[in-house]
């Protein structure tokens, strides 16, 4: 897969497939890469970038974070 960093330092760290297994013990799992991550700059997180028909024209860029529970209000 592409992407249109060019430097070291914006180089994806992680790949995400898209994994189809094989009908049978003897047909090879099929591996396609659907997307790319790079880590946040705060190293809490990571941007993604999808490659797939579903997405936009040019790849879907999505935001993952940590998931940390809001605190509850108090009336």
């Amino acid at each position: 897969m592409t992407t249109s960093p060019t430097t070291t330092k914006n180089l994806p760290t992680l790949k995400i497939y898209r994994v189809i297994k094989g009908r049978t013990n003897l047909d090879k799992d099929i591996w396609t890469p659907v997307a790319v991550c790079w880590p946040h700059k705060d190293g809490s997180g990571f941007n993604v970038k999808f490659k797939f028909n579903e997405a936009p024209a040019n790849g879907g860029e999505y935001v993952m974070r940590p998931d940390t529970p809001k605190p509850a209000h108090s009336a």
